[in-house]
């Protein structure tokens, strides 16, 4: 019999711990998430006092034919614990998971609660493990009252916000958050539709060495004819023009030929490799360079930190990946530094410490645990090619080039500026040339602004005539700033300190899910509801969609969590009666939105249909205004399924053409969800692979089963 009980929240973890940890010694479970939850019923707490209220779910995790309801987690880990002469409480090492620990410790009896620990890891490897065995602690009240802050004021705005809007603005919710990130959408919009264009031109030149000149300077002679669009012009940059007819006329005055009066003495320059990953910059950078979304990148950096089988071993690939801190273990560098001098040679290490990721702008950094890093440098991306998925060995890669890239030593160019005239017309170029690649090595995977640019600076004088393979004149129109996409848009979050780790996924994909906005070629665009939703909140709740007062409630957070500040003075003393008073005046003088009709009648009763969105999804679609009594419903925008001639080889019914939801075409049978055959149609439009689909929960239930049996 085991000795000790280790709890963690995933059962994906279970397995990988369980190599590092004797089973005689250790029994390891699963809380599979939460164990309690705030009540559904009412606010879920005690609003004068703001005392939560917690229930075990009744409901199963997932609707696999096994899957256990909370109250039997509960139950085991109680048996589990009364047997145990430990309790090791390993849930993850943020607040959620120390209020995770909090709850389990809170189910338990008196006598097992003085048999509990609490350890934390921010990697799952035998060192990690037993080092944080070797240092337990208590749990951190504070952290925990941190998290039911959070939980608290969601609720407290979410539900009361969610129904003034669904009642006045016809939307479907809104939270504390999530209505800060559609801001952030919405004023970009306005700033683009506000947005004039300008014009400007601009005298190009391009030698027949193909080196591109840019116009520094004119004589005072010419600067008195034109019109410029400023009068100085900075160091490095060219000249443009306010007019057409200013740039023509600096474009008649030149010659073909231009002379070299001047070749500056060479520049050094380093490109510096940028810090390790946290999780807002992994997202950014898994979104703009693979072209995924925050979700995808979210899930797959879960099973990296999990574990995944390699070779009949579950092995952990990289640390914890919800962290905003760039800290990196002295351990973990002294490794880094071994394998840089082993595999690049001594040349390319450069030993560097990073601390937590503290901007001006954005000072309350939970600095929790490590940098989102690989566990292993030695295990290269070309070692787990063929062993792990695609999806992981690709995020792998990524995370691997800037783990290492980090510690290896800058690249350094040369740069030599050379300076031509023609006509009273000062002219320059440069070549710039890579002495040394430093991290550059690894990292030419993806590309970076530093590039080699070969002017055949050997074979120029000082007096030499060089001759123009083309001169334009070119007109340049001013761009409004581009819309967000998911990457800037939690590249603006991050850096305004709104939101947190945990919650980036959810601030980027909320306004496509409730239907306010949609992506359009991956940048969001306002649909006319979220500019309803918006404008309404911004007019009655002007600081809860205000960023700076976000970044202050989280400061708010980081407060408590870190010091001795009362987690609920806060919110009753300052925060909710204001936001109360305004609830009320919303109440009272929002006007109604009414509904947009269509201009048809319902095919069924008769009465006017309308325009709807769903609470569930946010989907908008046309309904009958006379719901729940009619419940006729059109889906315009859902994708048409065009009935085939060919039968299901496992029903019989009819195959129809299909889109999945990241819009690929597929065929499947019309008897779905009872038949999950589909077939994948090739790019050509010809069938590619017959497949009987096994990801509906009851063939994995029967899969499971039979390899159990």
């Amino acid at each position: 019999m085991s000795k000790n009980l280790l709890i963690i929240e995933s059962p994906n973890k279970v397995e990988t711990i369980g190599k590092y940890l004797k089973s005689e010694d250790f029994k390891i479970m699963a809380t599979i998430g939460h164990i309690r939850d705030l009540s559904t019923r009412g606010m879920g707490f005690d609003e004068k006092t703001l005392e939560p209220k917690w229930v075990i779910s009744s409901k199963k995790k997932s609707a696999m034919r096994n899957s256990k309801t909370k109250q039997e987690i509960i139950n085991e880990i109680k048996t589990a614990a009364s047997k145990a002469d430990k309790i090791y409480l390993a849930t993850d090492p943020d607040r959620e998971g120390e209020a995770i620990a909090w709850h389990v410790y809170e189910i338990l009896s008196d006598k097992d609660k003085a048999k509990c620990y609490r350890i934390t890891f921010n990697e799952i490897t035998k060192t990690a493990i037993l080092k944080a065995l070797e240092a337990p602690r208590h749990i951190d009240i504070r952290w925990v009252q941190s998290q039911f802050a959070r939980r608290i004021l969601d609720r407290l705005v979410g539900y009361r916000l969610s129904k003034l809007v669904r009642e006045k603005l016809r939307g479907t919710s809104a939270g504390r958050v999530q209505t800060v990130a559609l801001k952030f959408i919405y004023d970009r919009e306005k700033e683009i539709e506000r947005f004039k264009h300008t014009k400007w031109w601009t005298v190009d030149v391009v030698l027949e060495n193909n080196a591109k000149l840019i116009l520094r300077d004119l004589s005072a002679a010419l600067r008195k004819k034109v019109n410029l669009t400023k009068p100085e012009n900075e160091e490095g940059s060219g000249i443009d023009f306010a007019d057409e007819p200013s740039a023509k006329l600096i474009n008649q005055t030149l010659e073909k030929q231009f002379k070299i009066y001047a070749i500056d003495d060479p520049t050094e320059k380093n490109s510096n490799p940028r810090d390790p990953y946290k999780t807002s910059t992994l997202q950014q950078d898994a979104i703009n360079k693979l072209g995924w979304n925050v979700g995808k990148v979210t899930v797959v950096a879960q099973h990296l930190y999990e574990g995944i089988k390699i070779k009949g071993e579950h092995s952990a690939l990289i640390s914890y990946p919800r962290t905003d801190s760039v800290r990196i273990s002295t351990t973990f560098s002294d490794v880094v530094k071994d394998f840089i001098f082993k595999k690049y040679g001594e040349k390319y290490y450069q030993m560097r410490h990073f601390g937590s990721d503290k901007k001006k702008n954005n000072d309350n950094v939970q600095d929790a645990h490590e940098a989102i890093r690989v566990i292993d440098p030695f295990t290269t991306p070309a070692s787990l090619k063929n062993i792990i998925s695609r999806d992981e060995y690709t995020l792998y890669k990524l995370i691997w080039i800037r783990t290492i890239a980090a510690f290896m030593t800058p690249a350094r160019y040369e740069t030599t500026i050379v300076r031509l005239e023609n006509n009273g017309c000062k002219f320059y170029t440069y070549n710039r040339r890579l002495l040394f690649d430093g991290y550059r090595k690894i990292y030419q995977h993806y590309e970076t602004n530093e590039t080699e640019y070969d002017i055949q600076l050997n074979k120029l004088r000082i007096g030499q005539i060089q001759k123009a393979q083309s001169i334009e004149v070119k007109e340049h129109t001013t761009m409004p700033p581009p819309r967000f996409n998911q990457a800037s848009l939690i590249k603006t979050l991050d850096e305004a300190g709104i939101g947190r780790p945990s919650t980036y996924r959810s601030m980027a994909n909320m306004a496509v899910e409730r239907g306010y906005a949609k992506l359009d070629n991956r940048a969001y665009t306002m649909l006319p509801i979220g500019n309803t939703i918006i404008e309404g909140l911004s007019q009655y709740f002007p600081e809860i969609v205000d960023q700076e007062f976000t970044k202050k409630m989280e400061e708010h957070l980081d407060e408590i969590a870190n010091r001795d500040e009362k987690w609920k003075e806060w919110i009753l003393n300052d925060f909710k009666p204001k936001f109360d008073q305004e609830l009320t005046t919303a109440q009272t003088e929002m006007k109604k939105v009414e509904p947009e009709e269509v201009g048809r009648p319902c095919p069924i009763c008769g009465k006017p249909l309308i325009y709807r969105t769903s609470k569930r999804t946010g989907i908008q679609f046309i309904g009958c205004s006379a719901f729940p009594a009619c419940k006729y419903a059109e889906f315009p925008n859902a994708p048409k399924r065009v009935a085939l001639e060919d039968k299901c080889p496992l029903c019989g019914k009819n195959l129809v053409e299909r889109t999945n939801k990241r819009g690929q075409p597929f065929v499947g049978c019309s008897g779905f969800p009872k038949c999950h055959y589909i077939r994948k149609v090739g790019k050509d439009g010809k069938i590619i692979e017959f497949k009987n689909n096994s990801s509906s929960p009851k063939k994995k239930a029967t899969k499971k089963k039979a390899k159990k049996n």
